[in-house]
């Protein structure tokens, strides 16, 4: 049975490819934006680091500093970080979670929570920030290949090492 510390696990290797990624290419990618009036991939990953925030909430017996390097969402922010150092944040609040998430009981994840979203069990609301960030990796993508100009094809093999497929 597929559970929520596997489910975090994928969520974290995906966003650590994503860094990867964005390693192969030229620096100044990470901080352009698609159009104007959207956000950057820097943006998006420090509101993803406010998912992580929010966490702290949801997971029982866990405690770290909240990172500073977040942004809540319609926030305007002048400030800006390199991808190194939003990795770095990502890096020290992450294993917390996962560990948090790993230890957590039956009773505890089906634990029911209030919010404004309504009363649900602990792990619907983590399945729900787990899908939100999910959501916005793949915006981050979307914006990268946009701004890069590369194809999918050349993403598996610069990040995965899959050569092309011959016809």
């Amino acid at each position: 049975m597929f559970n929520l510390s596997e489910y975090y696990k994928l969520i974290e290797k995906e966003r650590n490819d994503h860094f990867k990624l964005f390693k192969l290419a030229p620096k100044d990618v990470f901080h352009k934006s698609f159009t104007e009036d959207t956000w950057s991939t820097e943006l998006i990953f420090r509101h993803n680091l406010a998912v992580l925030n929010w966490f702290k909430t949801l997971i029982p017996n866990i405690d770290f500093e909240e990172s500073t390097l977040a942004t809540k969402y319609g926030e305007k922010t002048e400030d800006s970080f390199s991808l190194e150092e939003i990795e770095k944040e990502f890096h020290k609040i992450s294993p917390i979670i996962a560990e948090g998430i790993e230890k957590m009981t039956i009773e505890e994840e089906e634990e029911i929570l209030k919010s404004p979203f309504g009363d649900n069990p602990r792990y619907k609301n983590i399945a729900g920030l787990l899908n939100h960030e999910s959501n916005h990796l793949g915006q981050v993508i979307w914006i990268f290949k946009r701004i890069t100009g590369w194809t999918d094809q050349e993403i598996r093999e610069k990040l995965y090492g899959v050569p092309k497929k011959e016809d």
